[in-house]
């Protein structure tokens, strides 16, 4: 991972590059044990438009002239230098750029927007405005991993009800808790839509149990840390030319 250092203590990673697009993941540097109990949220807020996430799964379309989205979890804009986000600790942030009507999209999925359909709420706004699926980049950031994601056996059922039965999966043995791959669900959705799989890169890390090199955690987790405050920010904007 291409990870490096602001002079504030946050680390960055780019997760899409591409024609005056940049999105890429904020996250404090846990080197400091101090940093996962620090909100960030104040600065974030600085470099990006972010919802007021509630697991939701609605979605709203931002000129950039409001910062206000109450009860959102995915943004979408068509403008330039209107960078958006959205703050995550184990759930699944993605980011989407349409290059043929040159838009983009942050979206928070949890297991509740991911089960609910987020991504497909977010398919349906774009191609209301004339986007080409096929066309679509998608960039995953870093969320918690299938091998660590235990659930409860009535919400696997859910998932599986849901027709995801191939991303349920029970890696301890069948008497122990089933596990979902959150990610692999997302990107489902997003194939089922007609976008094309090698325009889909997922992310190899886990928000619970990555680790630096000098072995201390990577990424801010909310199941991990018991619920501290630390978040990331996954951020996307289209830059003027």
């Amino acid at each position: 991972m291409d990870s490096k250092m602001r002079s504030t203590g946050i680390l960055e990673e780019f997760l899409l590059m591409d024609d005056g697009v940049s999105g890429l993941c904020l996250f404090p540097d846990l080197r400091d044990p101090e940093n996962e109990s620090k909100d960030l949220m104040w600065l974030y807020k600085r470099w990006a438009t972010i919802p007021d996430q509630t697991h939701s799964c609605n979605v709203a379309i931002t000129d950039g002239s409001s910062r206000y989205y109450p009860d959102t979890d995915a943004l979408i804009t068509f403008e330039n230098d209107v960078p958006i986000g959205v703050k995550t600790a184990d759930c699944v942030p993605i980011l989407v750029y349409a290059p043929d009507k040159h838009g983009i999209a942050a979206i928070h999925a949890g297991w509740k927007g991911t089960l609910g359909g987020i991504v497909d709420n977010v398919m349906d706004t774009l191609v209301e405005k004339d986007v080409d699926p096929a066309q679509l980049r998608v960039a995953f950031g870093p969320s918690i991993s299938k091998h660590v994601y235990e659930v409860s056996r009535e919400l696997a059922e859910s998932f599986i009800e849901a027709g995801f039965e191939a991303y349920v999966s029970y890696p301890n043995g069948l008497i122990e808790k089933p596990h979902i791959d959150l990610q692999g669900v997302n990107m489902e959705r997003f194939l089922r839509r007609g976008v094309k799989p090698e325009n889909i890169k997922l992310h190899d890390g886990c928000s619970y149990s990555s680790k630096m090199d000098d072995g201390s955690m990577m990424y801010a987790s909310h199941r991990r840390s018991g619920g501290a405050p630390a978040r990331m920010l996954t951020c996307i904007m289209m830059l003027s030319r």
